[in-house]
Parts: C-alpha cells; structure tokens; sequence
C-alpha cells in the first residue's frame, strides 16, 4: 500500500511564494527538533536561510505563486524579513485578503482570476523609485551572475553605505545579499549538477565558480544539512524543480 504522505527536505531557493491549498489540513512543514507547523489554506512563504521539512498528503491539490525576490515588499507593502523562515496566513496582509476568492474550480479561470488581482496590485507600486531600481538592479546581477557578484560592487552602484544597503536589501528581499548570493550560487550548482549528470561533483564545484570544494561543502552542509554528495544520492523533486526555475 503507498505511503498516503510525501516527505521531502527543501533547499532554499532566494524565492518567496504564496501558496492555496485546495482543502484544509493537506500539508506540514518543520522537523522534529523545532517541531511542525501545518500550513494554513492560503499562506505566504518566506524566504529560508537553510532546509525544511515538507510533508504533503499525496492526494493534495494546490496553487502556487513564485515571485521575483525582491516583490513581495513591493506589492503588499510589509518588510520581507519579516516572514523569513516562516509563514504567514493571506488574511493577515490587507493587500492579500482578496486573493483566496481568485481560486476556483477551473484552473485556466484561476490563473486569469490571480493574474488580474497582481496587475491591479501592480498599478500601486511605483517601480521609478530610487529604492525600487537600486535594489532591482542588484537582485537582478546576482540571479544573472548565479550568485558570483561582489557586493560591494551593489553597494557603489546604490549610492548607500553598506549597513543602509543591507537593511534596505533585507527589508525587500528578506534575507541579506551575501547570504541570497550564496543560495543562488548552491542553487546553480545543483542545477547545473542535475543537467550534467555525468560530470563529478568536482567539476560541477567549479563550473558554479566556487572557490574549491571545501568551500562548497562547508556551505551545502549550513544550508543543507548534509553533503552534496549525500543530497543527491536522494530524490529531490520539488527542490530540483525550484532550482531550474
């Protein structure tokens, strides 16, 4: 008899997303030293700084939403961090409320129902401020750059000091620039590892321009909590397809 459950540990992706649950009680995530959280009906997901534990009934349906890093505090106007390594129900952000009711049974109908609710979400958003662009700009480099990108090069172009850019940084993205510039950096390679199988991890190391392996596995061990090695002897279905994203 299959396991009527689905288990997996997901990576952190630098991504933040809104998730609908099509009926009650489909999911929790967590583990067992800090204890499980069951994800409400409607919730947004923060960014995480290192992997957690999802468990998903096999007969769920839901809806997702990934957005750009940085336009989650755009568009609902909270600080991102405060979200970070967490979740929040959509009933608890006013600019949020509304989107529960795009849901419905059709499912062309609710990407068109979503797709109205962010675009007038959008018209409120002035993307010509200095903020908005400096850090657009610089999120931007680091996901082009798969994380490869001097810091202080963004905090030149920003016209700030390097603490108004890290509490501006984390205020939109949720996480500070090293620390998002290390996750799409270990996102590339495990990307980069899953598209070029035959490859040892040793190239791939390289190829995703880490200064050596023990750089790579010091880091894949913070985030992960085991090594590259041991991750990919796993199946990662969820975190493999967030990475190619």
């Amino acid at each position: 008899m299959p396991d009527p459950v689905y288990s997996e540990n997901i990576l952190p992706d630098g991504h933040h997303e809104i998730i609908f649950h099509l009926s009650a009680n489909n999911a929790k995530r967590g583990d067992n030293e800090s204890g499980w959280v069951n994800e409400p009906v409607s919730f947004f997901a923060g960014q995480t700084l290192t992997r957690y534990a999802l468990e998903l009934q096999n007969d769920a349906v839901l809806y997702g939403i990934r957005f750009y890093p940085h336009t989650l505090n755009l568009l609902f106007g909270f600080p991102a961090d405060l979200i970070t390594n967490t979740i929040l129900p959509l009933q608890d952000i006013a600019p949020a409320r509304g989107l529960a009711d795009c849901i419905s049974e059709n499912q062309e109908e609710t990407f068109r129902n979503l797709e109205t609710a962010l675009l007038k979400l959008c018209k409120g958003v002035d993307f010509s401020s200095h903020k908005s662009q400096y850090i657009r700009y610089s999120v931007g480099e680091i996901l082009r750059h798969n994380g490869k990108v001097k810091i202080d090069r963004l905090v030149k172009a920003a016209g700030l000091s390097q603490k108004h850019f890290d509490t501006v940084f984390n205020q939109s993205v949720g996480i500070n620039p090293k620390a998002f510039s290390n996750i799409i950096q270990l996102n590339y390679f495990v990307r980069y590892r899953n598209q070029h199988p035959g490859k040892s991890l040793t190239e791939c190391c390289y190829e995703a321009e880490f200064f050596d392996q023990s750089h790579l596995v010091k880091l894949f061990r913070r985030v992960a909590g085991q090594s590259p090695k041991e991750y990919f002897r796993e199946d990662n279905p969820i975190s493999n397809c967030f990475s190619e994203l």
